[in-house]
């Protein structure tokens, strides 16, 4: 119920149709559990790194939902992949839930792997961990409120 209601956030804060969404919701289901990340926090990093824009690239070479590196994480590319496999939403968000896990473990905790994800960790304001966080709260409070209204 909780991706159900945030789907239907995102599908209307980022003007994506839900149809599209749907097989990004549920890799971020199936990643969160195989790497001990909750989903909805995955959600709220791919609306912050790239709005859902699975062709999003950055200055820094950062390619796809979760805005991956590919010359950092060819090791995570299932076997047979090229790094055009970056681009497919759900690999993309499979490798990015893992390299978040492995952020937080490596940094201790949520706030400063938030960070290390973001190649953030000298920034004393958290700027980049803040916003994840307000958009998984975004994500949460829709939740709450699909579920009184029910």
């Amino acid at each position: 119920p909780a991706m159900a209601a945030a789907l239907d956030q995102v599908a209307q804060r980022y003007r994506v149709s839900a149809e599209a969404l749907q097989p990004v919701f549920e890799a971020a289901q199936t990643a969160g559990r195989q790497w001990r990340v909750d989903p909805l926090l995955i959600i709220a990093v791919i609306s912050i790194e790239s709005r859902f824009n699975p062709f999003s690239q950055s200055n820094m070479g950062a390619i796809g939902l979760m805005q991956i590196i590919p010359r950092y994480h060819q090791d995570k590319l299932p076997k047979e992949a090229d790094n055009r496999a970056f681009l497919d939403p759900v690999i993309n968000v499979h490798i990015g839930a893992r390299i978040l896990q492995e952020s937080i473990q490596r940094q201790g905790g949520l706030i400063e792997g938030l960070q290390y994800y973001a190649g953030a960790i000298d920034d004393t304001e958290q700027t980049y961990a803040n916003k994840v966080i307000a958009e998984k709260t975004r994500l949460e409070q829709a939740s709450r409120r699909k579920d009184a209204a029910a």
